[in-house]
């Protein structure tokens, strides 16, 4: 340091300073790099049943099917996609879930749906006609309709017992109508 003038030794501690500064943050981020990655997260659904029947031409696999395509219309507010798997639009089953999505738009939000779950199914039929009971359980979370952003933690809702109603119609069940009630 003598060779450095009196004047310029300032200068040079600074210099020196953000040498090092820069030579710390470079080996910091070479060693989050060289560090091994973080595993994804990785947790499957429980599993009460064998594998589920998607199939429209049995009351099971309908009802699955129109549930799928609710919670599809449920990130969207497009009552819409559940159309294929009602009887009509004046279906019980169709007005149920336009008027929920319809409260959803005008609330600014829409939801995402994480758990579906159907267990303990039952399907009593009579000719052209059905009634599926089964244990619902759902979880989810609120979004804001505009930024996709949570407007709240997921939360899983108490067990509920499930009853639809189905019709075929030319060889395909279509939901009629449906109803949520305290679990047994």
């Amino acid at each position: 340091m003598n060779r450095i003038p009196e004047s310029n030794r300032p200068l040079v501690v600074v210099a020196m300073a953000v040498v090092v500064l820069v030579l710390v943050a470079v080996g910091v981020l070479l060693v989050g790099q060289l560090g091994p990655s973080p595993a994804p997260p990785t947790s499957l659904p429980p599993t009460a049943t064998a594998a589920p029947s998607v199939d429209a031409s049995t009351p099971e696999g309908a009802t699955r099917a129109f549930f799928d395509a609710v919670v599809a219309a449920r990130r969207t507010n497009n009552p819409e996609l559940i159309e294929p798997f009602v009887t009509s639009r004046d279906s019980s089953a169709y007005l149920t879930v336009a008027g929920f999505l319809a409260g959803q738009q005008e609330a600014g939000k829409a939801s995402i749906t994480t758990l579906h779950d159907l267990t303990d199914i039952n399907v009593e039929q009579t000719g052209d006609s059905a009634r599926l009971t089964a244990s619902l359980l759902e979880a989810g979370y609120d979004i804001d309709l505009d930024t996709g952003q949570p407007l709240e933690s997921p939360v899983t809702l108490d067990p509920r017992r499930l009853t639809v109603e189905l019709r075929r119609t030319a060889g395909v069940w279509k939901v009629e109508s449906f109803e949520t009630g305290a679990a047994p």
